[in-house]
């Protein structure tokens, strides 16, 4: 039963804007190496977080690995190549003698044109021995897809969970990124598959065609993703709709004005009950976290005496409340709960002129935070 498994990150720390750069000062007031992963992407907000650490100070490695998205030669994205190059450039001239820096493809596409985007980073470590050197890394997810981040900061938080015998002292694990509502609704998705998947690690049981026990399908709600919506409907065929809305939010009005935008599709075609909604904090991931555990144990008790259910949670709202999506869907997953991450990707972003006006969120998910 979730109802009787411990809640991992029931408390852990959040940090937004100033209290980021306090809390790294104070960090690396001791000698820490550490590792920052970043996305080598076209977003404003990619330096964000890595200009923070610098400024902040202390002694100790500060390496950064760029992952190069591999989006294919079609991908609109490519548009933004000297937006890509220039972030890159200011990284590089940044980091200068305090690091090393480096590059690691990450492949969206396979030889036979297959979609492989989420098992490429979830495959990117093997093992925990490439962060021996470290006694922090930090996955800046500002400029990354939620096909790499998800099941990249998924596969460290394993290897941290199942470390090997090398390392005698815990590996901090830290999340940033720089949100900005606006900016993320502008950023446009192009090329729409065709199909919605389950990401690599997160299937949820949703494979399994011969399972007939129901199923639950939790899709957390943003701006002008109506497409994706359908998509990983049909993927999904779900028996009960949960949607997950951001409430409270910088905007007070946006849980209502995505309502009114996803209405016919809620209401008219899906037959939705109003009472169904889960409202969470837009700029709170570990509180969407607690919303996602308790709705998810609400179904296990309704569906026990069926036989269970199986549940799938589709991000389609900001980066910082997909992370609670992630939280929840990592913790049950280790403690045999699988529950399945649907998702559907693009060929490409487009970016229109938009002024951003980005507030660093910095997360601290495992290590020393943890007591172990």
């Amino acid at each position: 039963m979730i109802a009787s498994l411990p809640a991992r990150w029931e408390q852990y720390l959040l940090l937004r804007a100033g209290r980021v750069r306090e809390f790294w000062e104070q960090h690396l007031a001791s000698s820490r190496d550490v590792l920052v992963i970043i996305g080598r992407g076209f977003d404003p907000r990619m330096c964000m977080g890595l200009e923070v650490l610098l400024a902040a100070g202390g002694v100790g490695q500060r390496d950064v690995l760029g992952l190069d998205f591999r989006e294919g030669p079609r991908s609109p994205s490519l548009n933004h190549g000297p937006l890509v190059e220039q972030n890159w450039t200011s990284v590089v001239e940044s980091v200068g003698s305090r690091g090393a820096v480096s590059i690691r493809p990450v492949e969206f596409w396979s030889s036979e044109g297959r979609r492989i985007s989420s098992q490429s980073a979830r495959d990117l470590f093997d093992s925990d021995v490439p962060f021996q050197p470290y006694t922090d890394v930090i996955v800046d997810i500002s400029s990354m897809p939620r096909s790499v981040y998800f099941p990249l900061i998924a596969r460290i938080l394993y290897l941290i969970d199942h470390p090997t015998e090398a390392r005698k002292t815990p590996l901090n694990l830290h999340v940033l990124v720089a949100e900005d509502p606006a900016l993320d609704a502008s950023i446009q998705e192009e090329g729409i598959d065709e199909k919605a998947e389950f990401m690599a690690s997160f299937s949820g049981g949703f494979d399994e065609e011969a399972v007939q026990t129901p199923k639950v399908w939790l899709p957390m709600l943003g701006e002008r993703r109506q497409t994706q919506f359908d998509r990983i409907h049909d993927r999904v065929k779900p028996d009960e709709i949960c949607p997950v809305l951001p409430s409270p939010s910088r905007d007070p009005r946006r849980a209502d004005d995505i309502v009114i935008e996803y209405h016919e599709r809620l209401f008219d075609q899906h037959r939705l009950d109003g009472r169904a909604f889960i409202y969470a904090s837009e700029q709170n991931p570990f509180e969407v976290y607690r919303q996602l555990r308790r709705a998810l144990q609400r179904y296990e008790e309704v569906f026990g005496l069926l036989g269970g259910c199986r549940v799938a949670i589709s991000p389609l709202s900001s980066k910082l409340m997909s992370l609670g999506a992630l939280l929840v869907a990592y913790e049950l997953k280790e403690r045999g709960h699988g529950v399945g991450i649907a998702h559907i990707e693009s060929q490409g972003y487009a970016l229109t002129e938009v002024t951003p006006e980005a507030q660093l969120f910095g997360l601290w998910l495992a290590g020393e935070c943890d007591g172990n």
